[in-house]
């Protein structure tokens, strides 16, 4: 006879609790009789494939229109319903190790034309059950769809949805420790980035109702990847207070080894107490390496230690919580796991980590970016001390070399036009020998003194003062001066150096006009000179109408070497142009940013020359 109970649980919906059971193990005989549900298939019998049968009654219904439904909230491996001997849902294929109906609570809607309102109605499910795969039958329920429904949903949510939002938090916390280690090379980004993906793969695998392997290769790998997992959450933990040692790498090992082979044995040989023994195994390192953080958590006061014992917490307890109410206790199949969602805790510790260690690093770098700018300033302080006295000791040194280059020019033209002065006077010379050397160093004392103004670099300013000291000489001798000068631009190169051999090298061909030439005019020419394939330069001329020059032998007097040296040592060239009767053209081109080249300029002679250059 067909038996069944109905318990009340809540107003219009009813838990079947009781079924005639007809049982098919692979191996064994056949067993037919009552059962209370839930009914565990691995616990009737332990590493044998099946079938199953489970024959339940559902009460009668009243003609109300309301719309009824099955909730159930753990079936398979792979199942098949019938109402009336209708069938009306199924999961997978009878058979087919590929499909699992247990990953997910169960939703069947009743169609009313199949309830009667004045008898009982006959349900039956028929699973195909898969050694170690925890299959079997949870107590269904019926009732309306408005009160079952929603427990459906809030259980799926949980337990599907749940799923996703762990392999989604466990993708992004690995991807960026992984980052962290390949930066610096952490063990502690390391092993989080180890175990991330083998959680997602073990808490991913209730979302996938069809595996991608068969059976029992496929539950093999996802057990595996759970305990490679914990074993790399308490390597994790473990370096985190700093005691990832070398007696827990050999003990990791040990155990890695230990589980793999009882996963072999439960997965491979159909033994579900293997895998009891190595979730088991499982709380051996977790319980020590919570008692190594909470010992360094209440020592050593360390806060990665304190936030490592208040994240692992409810998680050790929710893992203990399922294995002893759901793994153990066969009155709470159809229970949801709560150790997936219990490990976004550590998710919560790594993200907290990271954002730690990163304001620490960001305060270390603080306090060194303001060490480093105390110290610039401290030393922009002696620099700006060091500059002070560079710079006065360069401008004592400028204005001691400038005394030197004045007594020197004083010494070389001034000097040497009174050595000469004096020797006329001891031979007795004539006054017109002794005006002219008087007036030779009265020039060349102008020109020393001329050089020392500041000009700019306006060559015109130069001339100009040139102008002005020889007009009167030039005009007394009867001489007309055509002064040709142009708007030039700023020499900037023109330093008192070189505006004294400027000066010395024009007043020795002035003298030469004066003393040789017989001329009646000189023209006095500057201008600014750019052509392609040449760089700028300043032009000076000095052109007269003289007598010129006999031969090309003149053109190597000690004069013309005087002025080639004074051209070479302000960078600029010298030309000379002359011919019998046509006169004489001195030509200097200063380049507007000359190398400076400055060899010794010999000194002029001291006595009045006889030659036309002298």
């Amino acid at each position: 006879m067909l038996l069944c109970s109905a318990v009340q649980a809540q107003v219009g919906a009813d838990t079947i609790d009781i079924a005639q059971a007809y049982l098919e193990p692979e191996g064994a005989p056949a067993w037919s009789g009552q059962v209370k549900l839930p009914h565990l298939w691995d616990k009737a019998y332990p590493g044998l494939a099946g079938r199953a049968r489970y024959q339940l009654v559902l009460p009668p219904v009243a003609p109300d229109g309301v719309l009824r439904g099955l909730y159930f909230p753990r079936v398979g491996n792979q199942v098949e319903i019938y109402v009336g001997g209708d069938l009306i849902a199924h999961r997978g294929v009878l058979g087919d190790s590929r499909n699992d109906a247990t990953k997910a609570p169960l939703w069947v809607p009743v169609p009313t034309s199949l309830l009667s309102s004045t008898a009982s109605t006959a349900l039956e499910v028929r699973v195909a059950v898969q050694p170690v795969r925890w299959g079997g039958l949870a107590a269904p329920r019926f009732g309306p769809e408005a009160t079952l429904l929603p427990q459906y949903r809030e259980r799926y949510i949980w337990r599907q949805w749940g799923a996703v939002a762990v392999v989604f938090a466990l993708a992004l916390t690995g991807v960026v420790a992984g980052g962290l280690w390949h930066l610096n090379r952490e063990p502690v980004y390391g092993y989080f980035a180890l175990c991330a993906p083998f959680g997602m793969l073990r808490y991913g695998d209730r979302l996938w109702e069809t595996s991608p392997l068969g059976w029992p290769l496929w539950g093999g790998i996802v057990a595996f990847s759970l305990t490679v997992h914990m074993l790399l959450l308490v390597r994790f933990a473990l370096a985190l207070v700093g005691r990832d040692g070398v007696g827990a790498r050999r003990g990791f090992w040990m155990l890695l080894a230990a589980e793999a082979s009882l996963v072999v044995g439960g997965f491979g040989f159909g033994q579900p107490w293997c895998w009891t023994a190595a979730l088991a195994l499982l709380f051996v390192p977790a319980f020590w390496a919570y008692a190594v953080a909470a010992r360094e958590a209440l020592v050593a006061r360390q806060p990665e230690a304190i936030a490592l014992c208040l994240a692992s917490f409810i998680p050790i307890g929710a893992g203990l919580y399922d294995f002893l109410e759901i793994r153990v206790s066969t009155e709470s199949v159809g229970r949801s796991s709560y150790l997936p969602l219990a490990t976004m805790l550590f998710v919560l510790l790594m993200g907290w980590l990271i954002l730690n260690r990163y304001a620490r690093q960001v305060r270390a770098y603080q306090g060194l970016s303001n060490s480093l700018d105390e110290k610039v300033r401290q030393r922009e302080q002696e620099l700006q001390v060091s500059y002070a006295l560079l710079q006065q000791e360069h401008a004592q040194h400028a204005a001691l070399l400038e005394r030197q280059r004045i007594m020197r020019d004083i010494h070389d033209g001034v000097g040497s036009q009174l050595v000469g002065l004096l020797s006329l006077i001891g031979k007795g010379r004539t006054n017109a020998q002794l005006r002219e050397h008087a007036n030779a160093a009265l020039d060349e004392l102008r020109m020393a003194v001329d050089a020392i103004q500041p000009v700019g670099g306006d060559l015109a300013t130069v001339l100009a003062t040139l102008r002005y000291r020889m007009q009167p000489r030039l005009a007394a001798t009867g001489i007309q001066v055509d002064w040709q000068v142009e708007e030039l631009p700023a020499l900037e190169s023109l330093t008192p150096h070189m505006v004294l051999q400027i000066q010395r090298l024009l007043l020795e061909a002035f003298t030469n006009v004066l003393r040789h030439a017989q001329a009646s005019t000189v023209r006095v020419s500057a201008r600014h000179q750019d052509g392609p394939g040449q760089p700028p330069h300043l032009v000076l001329e000095i052109a007269d109408n003289g007598v010129g020059m006999e031969s090309s032998a003149q053109l190597g007097g000690q004069g013309l070497a005087n002025m080639r040296a004074r051209a070479q040592a302000i960078g600029a060239q010298l030309e000379i142009t002359a011919a019998p009767g046509q006169g004489t053209c001195v030509r200097v081109a200063l380049p507007m940013a000359p190398e400076p080249v400055q060899p010794a300029i010999p000194a002029p002679a001291p006595a009045a020359p006889a030659s036309r250059w002298p």
